[in-house]
């Protein structure tokens, strides 16, 4: 598992203990995913283990001040941007590494887009749903190019869910 907050990674790695008590092993790595030097440590810290199978590119944000084409701060839509969509670039691509590193003929990378990819949003979140809908976009052609290697791309589209994003 990895996480921007060492709290959060901390709060996470015990819920797991507590579901799942005896689990043979289980990792945390703190990480910043728009920092790809970031992503790359943290997928290349598998190596040792046979490299990556599986990477669930998860980490996301919908700030409070992103709102529409007027009043979204252009600092808020680079914010969003780089960790919604670079840091889904950068988990896809370091897991590609990976897997033609180990020379695996299979592997699956699971990214989460949102339903407003599909259908937008009535609440002005335009750097949020933008970011959304380029997930959506670069796991479909991800998918294509790289069906012939044996790697499978699939983006979530959940609708609202009542949680708190960090």
């Amino acid at each position: 598992m990895a996480d921007i907050s060492a709290p959060a990674l901390e709060k996470a790695l015990a819920k797991v203990k507590e579901v799942v008590p005896n689990a043979p092993r289980v990792e945390t790595f703190k990480c910043d995913v728009s920092k790809e030097s970031e992503v790359q440590a943290m997928v290349e810290s598998q190596d040792s283990w046979g490299g990556t199978d599986v990477i669930f590119n998860n980490a996301g944000i919908m700030h409070a001040d992103d709102a529409d084409a007027v009043d979204t701060p252009e600092k808020i839509w680079d914010l969003t941007q780089n960790i919604n969509v670079k840091g889904v670039w950068f988990g896809c691509k370091h897991a590609v590494l990976s897997l033609r590193r180990h020379k695996k003929t299979k592997g699956s990378i699971i990214n989460t887009a949102s339903v407003v990819a599909l259908v937008g949003s009535a609440t002005p979140q335009l750097a949020y749903t933008a970011s959304k809908g380029a997930v959506l976009a670069l796991t479909r052609e991800l998918a294509i190019v790289h069906a012939r290697e044996g790697f499978r791309f699939n983006a979530l589209c959940p609708a609202p869910l009542k949680y708190v994003l960090h």
